[in-house]
């Protein structure tokens, strides 16, 4: 291909994903930062945002992930005495567990983070089996008569009504930046 075929194509792919985007953009709309984050988390949740909008549903995801890690360990550095080689040992499941126990997250928060981590693990690790099973349990689809484990319609691919990874995506974002900003400044 080259490249002016490519961008031929690039054109045609934006024209027929166009209104899929601007959905999307309303979904997460009206967010204005108010206040500017720290840079790494401002860069991350912008990153967020724009990757939502694309439909890059299992990146929003993993993101998501990180910026809730390093919000918890930034958190926790901050409140205890811990230099950041310490920190980086502990896994999400250890500082969520430590953050709870501190009161700078809430029982609520804690189970949302729990979520998170389990959806980024199983993403994250690619066992199929897993995700498999995932979007059985979750989106409450019976078990299919075949074995094929990389069926991609049960999670990775949104369900009737909004659901599906797509659904996961935007609940993930909306917590994300709930907590980064309770932590670091007020959203308008």
């Amino acid at each position: 291909m080259k490249e002016e075929e490519f961008r031929k194509y690039q054109i045609s792919r934006d024209e027929k994903t166009l209104d899929g985007k601007i959905e999307r953009w309303k979904q997460i709309q009206p967010v204005t930062y108010g206040q500017q984050l720290p840079e790494l988390i401002w860069d991350y949740l912008t990153t967020t945002d724009e990757m939502f909008i694309d439909g890059h549903f299992l990146g929003v995801i993993l993101l998501c992930a990180s910026i809730v890690e390093l919000s918890l360990s930034d958190r926790l550095m901050s409140r205890i005495q811990i230099v950041t080689d310490e920190i980086e040992r502990f896994s999400l499941e250890q500082m969520t567990i430590l953050a709870r126990r501190l009161g700078i997250i809430t029982d609520q928060e804690k189970g949302n983070i729990d979520k998170l981590r389990k959806s980024r693990n199983a993403l994250i690790h690619a066992k199929a089996g897993e995700i498999t099973k995932m979007g059985r349990v979750w989106y409450e689809v019976p078990p299919s008569n075949h074995s094929e484990s990389l069926v991609r319609g049960l999670y990775l691919t949104p369900l009737s009504e909004g659901e599906g990874i797509a659904g996961d995506a935007l609940r993930y974002l909306g917590f994300t930046r709930d907590l980064t900003f309770r932590f670091y400044g007020a959203q308008s």
